[in-house]
């Protein structure tokens, strides 16, 4: 097998643009690589941004602020502009906290990740009595969030769509190559604009790996379509699954003072049954040890075990 014999020269690059070409490529190679990188650097690397937000005395995002010029949702729109330089993947909570008349910027915000655009406008406090509180979560992802999709919300906390790409821009371009005397190859010209949470060269060698690793896992042979019986296994347990929530207590053969016991503590179904568990049923007040031994009885008739 013949190695690729092109290689990648760095023409420009400060901490948010980069320019770069890559050749010679045989010809069409441009274009395909091209676009591979350009999606991949859109859509498949991580960042962090702020995904929910507490403004202290504020219900909702589209309340006035007293004595600040920005309304909750312009306060909202700022927050998310800021750049967080994540130490870890996970998540993080910052807040700010902005009394008297002044400009509130990137760098009034405190907590557990550091700001990379620091001198990011957040809002303007209009007189000496002003006061602005805000507790926010900032999150790594990728690709995108809807705010419906966010797994730990925080009470009274708003929800944000969040776009967790750190590219902001990807151009390319390819032009004719020469090589010796033959002109059949591709001169891939790439363009890379980042919001400066991570340069460019970064951002290219990143989605690099993540395209070989996807061609790698092709040659590994570990690319196997499930087989009929994998399937049906799958179908079997997301049935017996659905099942278990559609069978009541009651028809269990339980005496009534259990029954009643079991349903105070809100456990209506099978299913609610097997997911308490066995220390929490025992403290369940009405229960004890011979309770959920007849409870365990009756769930073994049924092919049915309770996790320890």
């Amino acid at each position: 097998m013949e190695e690729p014999g092109f290689y990648t020269k760095k023409l420009e690059q400060t901490q948010t643009y980069g320019k770069f070409v890559i050749e010679p490529l045989p010809l069409s190679f441009g274009d395909s690589i091209g676009n591979s990188l350009r999606r991949t650097l859109l859509s498949s690397l991580r960042g962090a941004v702020i995904t929910q937000v507490k403004i202290i005395g504020i219900p909702h995002m589209f309340s006035t602020i007293k004595g600040v010029k920005e309304s909750a949702l312009e306060l909202i729109l700022n927050l998310q502009l800021l750049k967080f330089d994540a130490p870890r993947d996970g998540s993080f909570k910052v807040s700010l906290e902005a009394k008297g008349a002044k400009k509130v910027l990137g760098k009034d915000l405190k907590g557990d990740i550091q700001v990379i655009n620091k001198d990011q406008y957040i809002a303007n406090l209009t007189d000496a009595k002003s006061k602005l509180e805000v507790n926010a979560i900032v999150q790594t992802g990728i690709g995108s969030l809807n705010r419906d999709e966010i797994e730990d919300k925080e009470t009274d906390y708003i929800s944000l769509d969040s776009f967790f790409s750190p590219v902001k821009k990807v151009n390319f371009k390819i032009e004719g190559a020469r090589v010796g005397r033959k002109t059949n190859y591709d001169r891939l010209i790439l363009e890379i604009w980042t919001d400066g949470t991570i340069n460019p060269e970064e951002a290219l060698k990143q989605a690099s790996v993540i395209m070989a690793n996807h061609f790698s896992h092709i040659l590994s042979g570990k690319d196997k379509p499930e087989t009929k019986d994998m399937e049906k296994e799958k179908k079997d347990n997301v049935a017996s699954n659905q099942k278990l929530k559609e069978i009541i207590i009651d028809e269990l053969d339980l005496p009534s003072r259990v029954i009643n016991a079991l349903l105070r503590e809100n456990i209506e179904t099978i299913d609610d049954l097997v997911k308490v568990g066995k220390e929490k049923l025992i403290d369940v007040k009405g229960l004890g040890k011979k309770s959920y031994s007849l409870i365990v009885e009756e769930l073994k008739k049924m092919g049915i075990e309770i996790d320890s």
